[in-house]
């Protein structure tokens, strides 16, 4: 419900605004979230728990809300899975729940079956059972919250690089103190400062009803730092509604800001982002991001209407609403007072049970007994009260009876239980320092005891910790710690400043005066006592976990799915490792805290894409025949961003109809393929030779000019990376080409090897794939239409052998002409400069109707090169192959003066293993069945030993072919192997084939010269 209003709250109540929440409509005002205008109306269910289905509310106010998740809008604005806290009000809104609260929920339904579907339930249960074919859909159609979005984003996303001295994160007294402090005490640091909230402040906001002087101070440096914001040449930065989600090596850290929550963007036209990603580098640190409030543990403690204290604080003073009438309070430290005092301050009456001890009372306990706040202290509530909403209390008599070692207390319950009524019960157990980004690249955390809480660790390099974050909790001790770490950062930073620290108070370090964790084993061991209020894990899977073996906090987390949620357990994280370390009887500095991994929230897919995206997400590549390809109605695939033909299919043609057709056609007449995406690297300088015998396996010293030669190259590790045909232009020069999509990384690898390793060769090296078109020219007849097109080259068989090159014209243009099959068959590769490709590529194709030229793509390429065995490096080798496991050993030279690459790794006893993954070729037994690539290859104990890696149907043979990785397979030629595919719901099927060499047509290789 809405309460009064005070000057202090960020509503503006001459906004109103309309919106809609699971199709019903509502009210609210400027300033509101969803969730605060949600409570303003009453709502009390948000959605329902993720594995019992169980009905929940709110319990928080901001990014560590877990219960509250909604999807916003609908169409190409539809968002998923954001929280109700997070969400900024606007005219219009609509929302549903993920998970719908008012449906019937299946899980919901089955509600006397849970006791007995604890953690590991479905593990146990499914995994290995026949039951599991007929049950998985079901269950994955339960799992997830919001459904993922199905139509195109019609909003942009922006990314921006900025540069900074200091980057402080967290908008609250702390950081503003900080920022302040910077820009006051330097005149040329740069400061960028990041809240998460709208409003900078944090929660001083909360002190502004009770503490003029809260208010005071923040009106005065909030006016500074906006007036160091604004000035000319301005040296500060101020991002809010900006989240820092993630923080990388070198002080690189990503911050995620919302410009719109889920409103149109367009104005006049003119579409804005509606969020943008900030790439910031920054110099020094300051974390200022504060603390989360965690819940006290008791028995069904996820009821609707059981939220956070300092939640329901924040709610009462920033937005002027209340949950309930009758409202418990409850928790181990001072924090409970402060929030009962300001409702009482508001007209609100209240209750408080506190589990400390009476007789050391600390001013605000007694501040609020002389209010007429009715206090209960020495006791705990042992269960909330209410079928899906809270009705009420169960409490009891507590006291703590010191057991060694010291570090460990009992709790014991005494005396009767009692109960109250309530219809709103706030919890507060402590604080968890946000210390996330801290530990996203490296730093580790320490259980502090005074604080009763895991903090960041003290000293580390560029970095420094204020308020909150730190364990500071009065607001005017977290200003002057803020002040000593600016100064420090200025110090850092190579300032000459004079660090003048400042005292803080004696009880700086646990203001609130935080008791132990209250986890009595008479609470623990009770049914639905909630850890996680997400995933519903409890008190009982952390035993269940434990009592299986897993010790480990990790593999407790991960046994329960404690904290796998969308708040990635920043509520109840903390609480689970109090409760493991109960019931392993040890520390909790022992149990210690799961690892903090970015991101620390959710973050738009759309974000991270930025502008990226559609035709810029990857460079789209096009030689300059693309469009005599479109005009021949040819289907393309991306090969290494190049759009290459995939095949042309005519009239009523599929692609298997049209590779058939290609491939016959150049087995026995004429083809014609696009070669110009095959990378070329221009290679020149007096080591040339030197260069190419380096990296290449083979001999190149003696290569004549005018010859080409076939090159394999290895990595240090004697692995195969790259294939190609190099071209010696004359003694130091030479052209070599490299597979399409290894192009640049091929470049890359040389030039790391002449400017690291060898930068006394006397080589350069420039990319040449763009400045050239290559078209090839294969089959039987290339020879007559070669003659027909270029009238300056001999091309007689013996003056123009394989494998060597001719300069010429062709139709008029200047030309290198090479010798060289990737078919086995006579071919020539036309290299014009690239802007003639297109007119050269039809004149051949002009010229060649003769005899029936046909063009054809890279699927036909591929059948080609199989039937004689040549390999495609990544497909058919894996990174992992050498050239033996290719059968390639004939490539290896052995006389080299200097070695080559991957030379001396080919001794390693591993890579000589007769067990290896070796290359083969496969025949189906029933010689019409086509393997499928990737299939294993299975022993008689049905163990894989090998899959298949290329396999097609060969037109020249009439029967299926295949190449394979195979354990020990140029062994085992002739033998029979089992094939084994997974057809989809319909179990397994075995396909027996012959091991066979990987060249099946022309093994003698007799076609290459043609019709001669």
């Amino acid at each position: 419900m809405r309460i009064e209003k005070h000057s202090n709250s960020l509503i503006d109540y001459n906004q109103p605004l309309s919106f809609v929440f699971n199709n019903k409509a509502y009210k609210g005002f400027k300033g509101d979230t969803l969730a605060s205008a949600l409570i303003a109306n009453n709502v009390l269910y948000y959605a329902r728990s993720f594995k019992y289905g169980r009905k929940r509310g709110i319990i928080g106010a901001g990014v560590e809300e877990p219960n509250a998740l909604v999807s916003l809008e609908i169409g190409g604005r539809y968002t998923p899975n954001m929280k109700a806290t997070e969400i900024m009000l606007y005219d219009g809104l609509s929302a549903v729940s993920s998970s719908n609260p008012h449906s019937i929920d299946f899980r919901a339904m089955i509600k006397p079956l849970h006791r007995f579907m604890p953690a590991g339930f479905y593990y146990k249960t499914f995994i290995k059972q026949k039951v599991w074919s007929i049950v998985e859909d079901r269950l994955r159609s339960l799992s997830g919250f919001s459904k993922a979005p199905s139509e195109i984003d019609e909003d942009v996303y922006d990314h921006i690089f900025q540069h900074t001295e200091v980057l402080v994160i967290g908008g609250g007294a702390a950081g503003m103190s900080a920022a302040l402090e910077v820009l006051s005490s330097s005149k040329k640091a740069r400061v960028i400062l990041v809240d998460e909230r709208e409003n900078l402040g944090g929660e001083l906001t909360n002190e502004f009803t009770t503490d003029q002087t809260a208010t005071l101070w923040y009106q005065e440096t909030k006016e500074r730092l906006l007036k160091y914001r604004d000035e000319a040449g301005s040296r500060l930065k101020i991002l809010t509604s900006a989240t820092a989600y993630a923080w990388y090596d070198h002080n690189y850290i990503e911050v995620l800001q919302t410009i719109g929550t889920g409103q149109s963007m367009i104005q006049e036209g003119v579409q804005s982002a509606r969020k943008v990603l900030h790439k910031i580098r920054t110099k020094e640190v300051i974390l200022a991001t504060g603390a989360h409030e965690r819940p006290m543990l008791f028995e069904t403690n996820d009821l609707a209407n059981i939220m956070l204290s300092q939640s329901v604080r924040r709610y009462v003073n920033e937005f002027n609403v209340v949950a309930g009438k009758e409202i418990v309070l409850y928790g181990n430290n001072d924090s409970i007072y402060n929030t009962a005092i300001d409702l009482r301050k508001h007209n609100v009456e209240s209750k408080v049970i506190d589990v400390r001890a009476s007789g050391v009372e600390s001013d605000i306990v007694l501040e609020a007994r002389n209010l007429g706040i009715e206090v209960f202290q020495g006791f705990a509530i042992l269960k909330a009260k209410g079928k899906s909403r809270v009705t009420g209390i169960e409490i009891s008599k507590v006291e703590m009876q010191a057991k060694p070692p010291h570090w460990k207390s009992k709790w014991r319950l005494t005396g009767d239980t009692q109960t109250l009524n309530c219809d709103l019960l706030a919890t507060s157990g402590g604080f968890n320092p946000v210390v996330h980004l801290d530990c996203h690249c490296g730093g580790k955390t320490y259980f502090d005891e005074n604080s009763q809480s895991f903090l960041a660790q003290k000293d580390r390099k560029n970095r420094q910790l204020c308020g909150a974050v730190n364990s500071i909790g009065f607001w005017k001790d977290a200003i002057a710690d803020a002040k000593n770490k600016a100064q420090l950062t200025l110090l850092s930073l190579g300032e000459d400043n004079k660090v003048n620290p400042q005292e803080l108070t004696n009880q700086s370090r646990n203001y609130f005066n935080v008791d132990q964790f209250f986890t009595p084993l008479e609470i623990l061991n009770k049914p639905k006592v909630f850890i996680d209020l997400q995933n519903d894990v409890t008190t009982l899977d952390v035993s269940l976990s434990i009592r299986e073996g897993y010790q480990s906090i990790e593999h407790i987390k991960r046994y329960t799915a404690m904290g796998f949620g969308t708040d990635q357990g920043k509520t109840g994280n903390i609480n689970g490792i109090a409760v493991a370390a109960e019931f392993l009887d040890a520390p909790m500095s022992e149990v210690g805290t799961t690892t903090f991994r970015p991101a620390y929230t959710g973050v738009d897919f759309g974000a991270m894409a930025g502008r990226e995206l559609g035709d810029f997400f990857d460079p789209q590549r096009f030689t300059t025949i693309h469009d005599s390809h479109v005009n021949s109605g040819a289907e393309f695939e991306v090969v290494g961003q190049w759009y290459r033909p995939w095949y042309y299919p005519k009239d009523g043609e599929d692609m298997h109809q049209a590779v058939n057709r290609e491939c016959r056609a150049v087995r026995t007449s004429l083809g014609m393929m696009d070669a110009s995406t095959l990378g070329k690297i221009d290679i020149q300088g007096k080591d040339a030779r030197e260069f190419l015998s380096r990296v290449y396996t083979n001999a190149w010293m003696k290569l004549a000019p005018g010859s080409c030669r076939y090159g394999l190259m290895c990595n240090e590790k004697g692995m195969i990376i790259d294939d190609g045909v190099s071209t010696c232009i004359n003694d130091n020069h030479f052209i070599m080409t490299t597979t399409t999509g290894g192009a640049a990384s091929v470049y890359s690898t040389l030039e790391m090897w002449l400017q690291t390793e060898w930068s006394h060769l006397d080589v350069h090296l420039s990319s040449v794939t763009d400045q050239f078109s290559t078209v090839a020219v294969v089959g039987p007849n290339a020879r007559k239409l070669m003659k027909k097109l270029c009238s300056d080259v001999d091309f007689d068989s013996k003056n123009f052998k394989f494998m060597q090159w001719r300069p010429g014209t062709v139709c008029g243009v200047k030309a290198r002409i090479m010798r060289i099959s990737f078919s086995g068959e006579l071919a020539y590769e036309i290299n014009i400069e690239a802007n003639f490709g297109r007119f050269i590529w039809d004149e051949v194709a002009r010229e060649g109707k003769e005899w029936n030229i046909t063009p054809y793509g890279t699927e036909s390429m591929h059948v080609l090169r199989a039937e004689k065995g040549f390999i495609i490096v990544g497909q058919d080798t894996d990174g992992s192959m050498t050239p033996m496991d290719v059968n390639m050993n004939w490539i290896l030279a052995k006389n080299k003066p200097f070695s080559y690459i991957g030379r001396r790794s080919f001794s390693i006893s591993a890579l000589k293993s007769e067990d290896r993954l070796q290359l083969v070729g496969l025949l189906t037994k029933d010689d019409q069945v086509v393997l499928p690539e990737g299939a294993h290859i299975i022993n008689n104990k049905g163990v894989s030993v090998g899959y298949v890696t290329s396999s097609y149907y060969s037109p020249a043979l009439g029967r299926s072919i295949a190449l394979a990785q195979l354990k020990g397979g140029l062994s085992k030629m002739s033998e029979t192997v089992l094939v084994k595919i997974v057809q989809e719901k319909q179990g397994l099927k075995e396909i027996p084939c012959e091991v066979s060499s990987s060249v099946f047509y022309d093994t003698n290789g007799e076609k290459v010269d043609g019709n001669e």
